[in-house]
């Protein structure tokens, strides 16, 4: 039985499902509800449309990483041997079927809440996702800086919760008229977000390419490291971590200037900190193995950066 469970729970990636569903209830009650709806919360969209909202990102994503694995079985071979059970454990058909009825279910609700807000382009996002994430796996995956788009979902994770009730807003037009004035301090938030979120992504997918080189080279796949070797792209993923880091000390000193200097704290000690850990680890591996622990690294850093919001929301 525990058996099973694991194998699912790989299957699906649940700790990244966790990390999407905390992202996005976190987005609505700790930076929608307390800046855009403060003095009208009744005004927020509904409890199950919103639950439906996130129901439908965790069936995408989960779609996504299911047909991640089916193209992944010779790779993973190399890399991580017995790890994937697609093939094994879950016969390769049956993770087809399960892939189109998981997106199918998804694309349905993602639909019917754009019935709900009466915005047809709603909806296209969610087969469109679906459409992506299917090539990503079977081919862009494989290819040279393409190979990382799949960081830019990781924002959109975040995006997609502020359309959601931009569009419910403008369903009624007085409302949206209270609340205009707070608009532009929401959307500054979910942009900060938006763009930790992606960068913490992509250089997360880099050191993942980085782990997964052998595999790589042995299959024709066209990745960083094997376009351009290990160390140059570890100087990009120490790049890009930079950038995060430099973020992280902008926000920082935002916080400090206003006198909060439990967030200030916070940023440097949950955030900052494993950065600089992870901009000096990097250059300092001596074990293939080590390349997972900085993965979870990446992880870490991301679940802390989203957990600011709740301090933000206890400040407004």
């Amino acid at each position: 039985m525990m058996d099973t469970i694991g194998r699912i729970s790989r299957l699906i990636r649940l700790p990244n499902l966790a990390i999407i569903i905390l992202t996005q209830v976190l987005l609505r009650y700790c930076i929608i509800r307390p800046i855009l709806f403060s003095r009208s919360p009744e005004m927020i969209s509904g409890n199950i449309d919103f639950f439906l909202l996130v129901l439908t990102t965790v069936l995408i994503a989960i779609g996504g990483y299911i047909i991640n694995d089916y193209f992944d079985i010779p790779i993973d071979e190399v890399n991580k041997p017995g790890k994937n059970s697609v093939g094994k454990e879950i016969k390769e058909r049956t993770v087809i079927i399960l892939c189109w009825l998981i997106n199918g279910l998804a694309i349905v609700l993602g639909f019917f809440l754009a019935y709900r807000l009466k915005s047809l382009s709603f909806g296209l996002v969610f087969p469109c996702i679906s459409i992506l994430l299917w090539f990503y796996s079977a081919k862009y995956k494989r290819t040279f800086l393409l190979g990382n788009i799949v960081s830019l979902l990781s924002a959109l994770v975040i995006f997609i919760v502020w359309y959601f009730e931009f569009l419910y807003l403008q369903l009624n037009p007085e409302n949206f008229v209270i609340v205009l004035d707070n608009i532009k301090l929401t959307t500054r938030f979910f942009l900060v977000y938006g763009l930790f979120a992606f960068l913490v992504s992509l250089f997360r997918e880099i050191i993942k390419d980085l782990e997964d080189v052998k595999g790589d080279l042995q299959n024709g796949c066209t990745t960083l490291p094997v376009v351009w070797g290990m160390k140059k792209t570890k100087f990009i993923a120490a790049f890009l971590i930079l950038l995060v880091a430099l973020l992280v000390i902008y926000c920082s000193l935002i916080a400090f200037n206003m006198a909060q200097i439990g967030i200030f704290l916070y940023l440097l000690g949950a955030v900052e900190f494993p950065l600089i850990y992870l901009l000096i680890r990097i250059f300092f591996l001596h074990k293939d193995e080590e390349w997972q622990f900085l993965s979870s690294v990446c992880k870490i850093i991301m679940v802390a950066g989203i957990l600011t919001m709740q301090l933000i929301s206890s400040v407004i």
